[in-house]
């Protein structure tokens, strides 16, 4: 064999080896989509979920600015009670909701009505965050009364990154709480203002 007849067949010998090797080389998964079994028995779980408390944290930043508070929040059906707990003694905001208002009680015991949460926390804390929606959010599902911008799941087929009402939410971490994994970090982004949610522990009211 000639030497050019012997670089031809090295050549086609290293062409059907890669060919071998592309054909055994697995291609990576399909990312999980809205139809993917694992999100769509997730979405249903949390969504019965609907009566539960929640500890945490909270950061606020809005530009150069920023803050920080504990919360408390209880949530049975459509009845709010959300209790964000200032820090140096600046005292205890409580919004309380359900179908027919909403309401807020300042630490110096006034109290204040407004359409929506929204504008309530926006007049006496100076941010807001659509807490009707939130509610959903927190769970790691979309709120079912609005329009979903933008979805996206994890490996798992969990919720990690959603747009909705103006708002981008992503799920940073999940927690295994009695076999169901429910977000523990959230970060929420709306315009200049960025929150970042840290939830310390989950109760659920037996069913």
């Amino acid at each position: 064999m000639t030497r050019r007849r012997f670089a031809r067949a090295c050549v086609a010998l290293g062409a059907l080896l890669l060919t071998g090797c592309a054909a055994l080389r697995p291609s990576p998964a399909p990312a999980p989509g809205a139809d993917d079994p694992r999100w769509l028995a997730q979405q249903q779980a949390m969504a019965a979920l609907d009566a539960f408390t929640l500890t945490g944290r909270v950061a606020i930043q809005r530009g150069s600015e920023g803050g920080g508070a504990k919360l408390r929040w209880y949530q049975t059906g459509d009845s709010t009670d959300l209790r964000i707990m200032a820090p140096m003694a600046q005292g205890t905001f409580r919004l309380e909701g359900d179908a027919t208002g909403v309401a807020l009680t300042a630490p110096d015991g006034q109290q204040y009505a407004a359409e929506n949460f929204e504008d309530l926390m926006a007049t006496h804390l100076d941010w807001s965050f659509p807490v009707e929606g939130a509610r959903y959010w927190v769970r790691g599902i979309p709120d079912p009364a609005r329009p979903v911008e933008h979805i996206g799941f994890d490996a798992e087929g969990r919720l990690s990154d959603l747009a909705q009402a103006g708002w981008r939410i992503s799920v940073l971490e999940y927690r295994d709480v009695d076999g169901n994994a429910l977000p523990a970090r959230l970060f929420l982004n709306a315009d200049d203002l960025k929150i970042r949610l840290v939830i310390d522990t989950w109760t659920f009211a037996p069913r």
